[in-house]
């Protein structure tokens, strides 16, 4: 059976001339031991006929598609690339994204000089027709001092098209993506490496994948509000109490709820929906009694304000100091990104 060095697995679904730009991407790379992946999870005809039409005569990208293997989405899809990658690395990709022409031998060769790392976080700019490599939205930095913190916190220290694993040790720890989720799955598969012990570093290497900042009518954040979503972000709560709790205790329950009011806030943005936000308060009870009463008396709250305070007002006053360190949070982060890339930009020339 023919092996490659490296294994890149990307879902696809609709969107050809993106797909194409991507693809194109990683067919420019000075790096040539690799395979790919590209499993789509039922694209339109279009999409199809472009992947057959440009990518038939090249033996290193494997075209499949996800069939009837339920349920739909791009986590299915990761799964299935995962359960074919013959190579020693691995590396996750979106379709509508752009890789540098030396994004693949950055990272091999950063991952073969250090044979005792897992995996290795890479720096990344932003794609939008050309390759920013100091965009606006940047990840990959080694500028949080407890990254497992900033995950539920929601202020994403890398993201999984960030990064390259070692095959076999994602197999060894059975890391997966979870295909009850219908949102945050990125955030949970970094979660989970994290909580498995998985050992990694920053590399000291140049931005090397570009993140898409054009709207996509597909995205996730799109179509979060739906109940599907809504029961989805229950379970995904859910797991981060249990999960983080059975690998630390108590130690990160101030950051789960932190967590749990970030979803709240995100999702009644534009009206409280009570029913969910007392689900939501159910949860946290469960593994946090009382931060979970904490919740349910800002629901109280939300109910005797909205009586005769407009609605923003209301929803704003029950949470003020969570929305103020959110802010805080949010600035403190870019200012942070923007004074690390000036030193590394400086450091080494770019």
């Amino acid at each position: 059976m023919n092996t490659s060095v490296l294994s890149i697995v990307m879902p696809i679904f609709n969107h050809p001339d993106w797909v194409k730009v991507m693809v194109d991407s990683i067919r420019a790379n000075d790096f040539e031991d690799w395979e790919l992946w590209a499993v789509d999870d039922g694209s339109d005809v279009e999409t199809v006929a472009m992947l057959e039409r440009e990518f038939s005569d090249e033996p290193r990208i494997h075209y499949i598609s996800r069939g009837n293997r339920l349920p739909k989405g791009a986590q299915t899809c990761r799964n299935m690339g995962m359960e074919k990658a013959k190579g020693e690395y691995i590396i996750f990709f979106d379709s509508d994204d752009y890789v540098a022409p030396y994004c693949l031998r950055q990272r091999v060769e950063n991952m073969r000089r250090h044979p005792d790392l897992d995996f290795m976080v890479f720096p990344s700019g932003t794609y939008n027709g050309a390759f920013l490599p100091n965009g606006s939205e940047k990840y990959g930095y080694p500028v949080y001092k407890d990254d497992f913190k900033a995950f539920l916190h929601r202020t994403l220290p890398f993201i999984v098209w960030t990064n390259i694993y070692r095959t076999e040790v994602l197999r060894k720890h059975q890391l997966m993506w979870d295909t009850h989720l219908r949102s945050y799955q990125d955030s949970d598969f970094n979660i989970q490496a994290l909580l498995h012990g998985l050992c990694y570093e920053y590399a000291v290497a140049k931005p090397d994948y570009g993140y898409r900042t054009e709207g996509n009518a597909d995205s996730i954040s799109k179509k979060i509000q739906s109940e599907a979503h809504r029961k989805s972000i229950l379970y995904f709560l859910d797991k981060q109490y249990r999960e983080t709790q059975r690998v630390w205790g108590k130690k990160y329950d101030r950051d789960v709820y932190l967590c749990t009011l970030f979803l709240y806030s995100n999702l009644m943005a534009s009206k409280v929906d009570v029913s969910f936000a007392q689900q939501m308060a159910a949860v946290v009870m469960k593994y946090d009694s009382i931060r979970g009463k904490q919740l349910l008396y800002k629901i109280k709250w939300y109910l005797f304000f909205s009586r005769f305070l407009p609605e923003k007002l209301s929803r704003q006053l029950i949470m003020p100091f969570y929305l103020i360190r959110k802010r805080w949070t949010e600035r403190r982060t870019t200012y942070l990104l923007s004074k690390f890339w000036q030193k590394y930009a400086v450091a080494n020339n770019i």
